[in-house]
């Protein structure tokens, strides 16, 4: 089961605040903006997502596995009887799905049209 590659994910209160204090660490954006309260930074092979409350909701900490094919992940998953907390929803080559782990943390997949990783 092809999963993509995996962002984890914070809820910060403040993007650019969050996004200025990982690049101090060596992390440097590749997505995001700071003025739509979301950022994705990398340092090395490590990718996190740094996402004000607007964009994760009550979760503190998610998984988002991107790039990977969501409809095999969902249709693998649910022969093993899970169940997403949301959809899949799949459109025009794309798609997204969140899980739980059994600690109740979320899981997301999602998949542009066409996605790549960016470095």
């Amino acid at each position: 089961m092809n999963l993509g590659w995996c962002d984890e994910c914070l809820k910060v209160k403040n993007a650019a605040a969050s996004r200025t204090f990982y690049a101090d660490l060596g992390f440097h954006r590749v997505e995001g903006e700071d003025d739509e309260g979301w950022a994705v930074v990398t340092n090395g092979d490590q990718r996190l997502g740094l996402y004000e409350e607007r964009h994760m909701g009550t979760d503190a900490f998610t998984l988002n596995f991107r790039g990977g094919d969501v409809a095999g992940i969902a249709q693998n998953l649910a022969a093993k009887g899970y169940t997403f907390k949301s959809g899949p929803t799949l459109i025009d080559g794309g798609g997204s799905a969140t899980l739980l782990d059994p600690d109740g943390y979320a899981i997301f997949f999602d998949t542009a049209p066409g996605e790549v990783k960016k470095e």
